[in-house]
């Protein structure tokens, strides 16, 4: 029963409301659009003629009467007079505010109606494509200030079997996608995935480089201070405001976000076979510590520095054959190494 006004009324909002409403599938939008676009349109329509016929009326007797008190009644008996005072009385309506919406959303009407019955589309009005352009607007000013200053793209080579190129950034390169083409250093490379990161870098790009053959589509010529050049479109008075509701928000409710997984590459073809990337320092993984990891042992070839989304880099290369193993640490990338304090003896033993 409610299911033709229900859809009525949805089809009158942009998309990205319409998704935010569960009932939405009990609702035939195709329909709801072709009933209210006809609606709007025939009762706008209707509202136009009706309101011409009784201001024409008004208005033309009001140019009357105001000859009459000046006493040139006598114009009126012409016929030009009278058509003069229809045109400028016709004129003064359609400039009227409340007139123009009434051709509006007339016109609106019509085309709702028509892109629903011809093409199948729903298509809401306009004023609440601008709510929603505002509110999209702020979403993105708010983002913007969530992510923190801008920062340059570090840019990290790797030689994993996996991916060639490691790219830390600090906001979302939406078009990095599977058919774009990064061209950086004169090497082309494909984008493999995005993963989360920690500030100022938020974002990680695994590339690797494209094989021969391989067909082109759209090159992006990348460069790592491309970031710092973006500009994003912000509403001042939005701007403003968000912020200082971020601001006294997080006031009131403080929250630290909690780290993140370590990212483990395999290396081939240099002295070590493991680099781990971690937010967080391992100060027990020494040289005289055994790391094992997926039932291999290794030992710690080197500590590096690395970006600031992951600052401890650690260098495992596998254990050689009879070495002694020390104090064992069971690692796994995304829980605390337990220890299995003073074993000895052989790998694998």
């Amino acid at each position: 029963m409610l299911g033709l006004p229900w859809g009525m009324v949805l089809s009158l909002l942009p998309k990205r409301y319409r998704d935010r409403i569960p009932a939405l599938a009990q609702a035939d939008l195709r329909r709801g659009a072709i009933a209210s676009g006809l609606a709007v349109a025939l009762l706008c329509l209707g509202l136009f003629i009706v309101r011409y016929l009784a201001y024409i009326q008004y208005r033309v007797g009001d140019l009357g009467q105001r000859a009459i008190d000046r006493g040139a009644e006598g114009v009126l008996a012409n016929r030009v007079v009278h058509f003069g005072m229809g045109a400028v009385a016709t004129g003064e309506y359609l400039l009227h505010p409340l007139t123009l919406l009434l051709i509006y959303f007339a016109v609106e009407g019509a085309a709702r109606f028509l892109a629903a019955l011809v093409t199948e589309e729903i298509t809401g009005t306009l004023p609440l494509y601008v709510v929603a352009w505002i509110e999209d607007r702020f979403s993105q000013a708010r983002a913007e200030r969530a992510l923190g200053p801008r920062v340059p793209d570090i840019v990290e080579p790797m030689y994993s079997p996996d991916y060639d190129l490691r790219v830390f950034t600090c906001r979302r390169k939406r078009n990095w996608d599977r058919l774009i083409t990064v061209s950086w250093q004169d090497q082309f490379y494909e984008v493999l995935d995005e993963q989360p990161g920690r500030p100022p870098h938020y974002f990680i790009y695994r590339l690797k480089k494209s094989p021969p053959g391989r067909i082109l589509r759209t090159v992006h010529e990348y460069d790592p201070q491309e970031v710092m050049r973006e500009e994003l479109k912000q509403p001042g008075f939005l701007a403003w405001l968000g912020d200082v509701a971020q601001q006294k928000l997080a006031q009131i409710r403080p929250q630290r976000e909690p780290p993140l997984p370590d990212i483990i590459d395999t290396i081939i073809g240099k002295e070590y076979q493991l680099q781990i990337a971690s937010q967080r320092p391992k100060p027990e993984w020494s040289a005289l510590a055994t790391i094992e990891y997926q039932n291999d042992f290794f030992e710690v070839f080197e500590k590096r520095q690395g970006p600031s989304a992951y600052p401890y880099v650690y260098l495992l290369r596998k254990l050689p054959p009879g070495k002694i193993v020390r104090t064992v640490y069971r690692y796994s990338p995304d829980k605390s190494p337990a220890v299995e304090g003073g074993q000895r003896g052989e790998p694998g033993a």
